[in-house]
């Protein structure tokens, strides 16, 4: 079978755009949703309701039929990446603040290159990526700053770490295997079966949790409903979907570089738009993790693959 033609740089520009510049207000955008809408239940409509978008669309304006191996990957790809990654996120910023959060999700390039090492057959990490890893971990440390990690009255809460970390192994996974997996050809297709399937499992799990007891619209706020229509719509259908083409044609050591650019995306925008103040822990933090994605950037390991058959 023929190979296909590499992405355009212009697509990949866009992609990487929206995976950066989307996702790094989405940790403030969950913080106003889930102050009157449950975690989870937020979760699962918003994903549930972008994948329905999504997946029609495909399928009213496309030929292709999905199969039950399709299905199949792209429920499992969907508990991973968002039941666990995304439902834990939302989750924990109920107990730990969004920086807390940003700052525990810089694990998951580490956890790509060791799960591509161990799984996934991608070699071993090369020095430019290990030292680009602990640079970037590093600067998210000093974009946080000490006096935040140091500070007990906080309330941090070693239950919030803890599923924040889960859903930053589970996010890694699934980005993985999705890389790999026996996926659809029309990537709108799939990214809405990926998020429909995600959706109704965190729909599932919240009312495992009891989350319909604390459901009631009557008193969502007004910045709750906005940072949800958001969340829908540029959270997931434009983001998501561009990251999940990214995890299909570009490597894995390279899309996950997001985690680290997206903390710093996110204080200069509550700089911009909330006049949240910006110290020199966020000029050098954001320094530290530049120099990071350049070395990971540089290295061979970020070379643009071709898309599985």
């Amino acid at each position: 079978m023929q190979s296909k033609p590499p992405p355009s740089k212009i697509s990949l520009i866009l992609a990487f755009a929206a995976v950066y510049i989307v996702w790094g207000s989405t940790y403030l955008a969950i913080k106003y949703a889930i102050q009157t809408i449950p975690p989870l239940l937020m979760s699962g409509i918003r994903y549930g309701s972008a994948g329905l978008i999504l997946y029609t669309f495909a399928r009213l304006t496309g030929k292709e039929k999905p199969t039950l191996i399709h299905w199949k990957n792209t429920s499992i790809i969907g508990a991973l990446l968002l039941l666990i990654g995304n439902g834990g996120v939302a989750t924990a910023e109920k107990l730990i603040p969004s920086g807390m959060a940003a700052l525990i999700v810089c694990s998951v390039p580490m956890w790509f290159a060791l799960f591509a090492w161990l799984f996934f057959k991608r070699g071993k990490p090369g020095a430019k990526v290990i030292v680009g890893i602990i640079l970037g971990f590093i600067g998210i440390i000093v974009l946080v700053g000490p006096d935040s990690l140091l500070n007990t009255g906080t309330g941090i809460s070693p239950v919030g770490i803890l599923i924040v970390s889960l859903g930053s192994i589970g996010w890694s996974f699934g980005s993985l295997f999705a890389s790999k997996a026996k996926l659809p050809v029309n990537h709108i297709l799939t990214t809405g079966m990926q998020m429909l399937s995600g959706g109704l499992l965190l729909i599932l799990a919240g009312t495992v949790k009891g989350e319909w007891a604390d459901f009631h619209p009557a008193a969502f706020s007004a910045n709750s409903i906005i940072a949800f229509i958001y969340l829908v719509v540029f959270g997931s259908m434009v983001a998501f979907s561009a990251y999940s083409w990214l995890m299909r044609v570009a490597a894995p050591s390279l899309v996950s570089t997001y985690a680290y650019v997206n903390p710093v995306i996110a204080v200069f925008l509550g700089w911009l738009f909330f006049s949240e103040p910006v110290d020199k822990y966020t000029i050098i933090g954001s320094a530290i993790i530049i120099a990071a994605l350049a070395l990971i950037t540089r290295s061979k390991a970020i070379a643009v693959e071709e898309a599985p058959e």
